[in-house]
């Protein structure tokens, strides 16, 4: 769903979207981990990669807590890594250890209502905000927030935005120094998007 609400974006970008591809986790039946038996739990993370671009797109992020049934202990529910961890093995197989640096993120369709209510107060709105079109095409009429805003720190440590900030922490032996310069408030087709721009991260010497 997500390719094809960001298709006008990828143009303006300058993306191929031909080279754009979906990879899907997800453990839709039970399976037995070191002699352990796990129930299904219907986790699944979705997303979809560039590397020439240095594009990584959230379509669907479902981890194990949310997943899991009602009144299942956490250690019955198949343990997998946080979402960053998921995330940074999928692209690493996807790119194959390719050269090529980590510069855009897409959270799509944003449905959080901790994540929604922050993006509702960074742009101004009121709580019951939906009309998520207003702020699209992104590159005209989203709102951008970068380091040292309130409204940039709220989104960074938002649900949808918290899992970035430890990718890259995380992972910066192999991604190297890397910062989120920017975030965008958008919308595509009414849905409520974020765009997370990634750079290097200067080092004083």
């Amino acid at each position: 769903m997500a390719h094809g609400l960001l298709e006008d974006i990828y143009e303006e970008l300058n993306f191929d979207a031909n080279q754009i591809k979906m990879i899907k986790v997800d453990q839709s039946l039970p399976v037995t981990i070191d002699s352990k038996a796990y129930e299904e739990s219907g986790l699944e993370y979705k997303s979809l990669f560039n590397a020439d671009a240095g594009l990584v797109v959230v379509d669907n992020a479902i981890s194990q807590e949310h997943a899991k049934r009602k009144g299942t202990p956490m250690e019955d529910v198949v343990p997998l890594r946080q979402w960053s961890d998921v995330t940074f093995l999928l692209r690493e197989r996807f790119t194959k250890g390719a050269p090529g640096g980590l510069r855009h993120m897409f959270q799509s369709i944003v449905i959080n209502e901790q994540s929604l209510s922050t993006m509702r107060q960074a742009v101004g709105e009121a709580d019951n905000f939906d009309d998520w079109e207003k702020y699209s095409p992104m590159q005209k009429n989203g709102r951008t927030f970068r380091p040292g805003s309130d409204e940039y720190y709220a989104l960074l440590y938002c649900p949808n935005g918290r899992g970035i900030g430890w990718l890259l922490t995380q992972h910066k032996a192999q991604l190297g120094l890397l910062t989120v310069s920017s975030i965008t408030v958008f919308g595509a087709d009414g849905e409520a998007m974020l765009y997370f721009k990634i750079d290097p991260a200067e080092q004083n010497d």
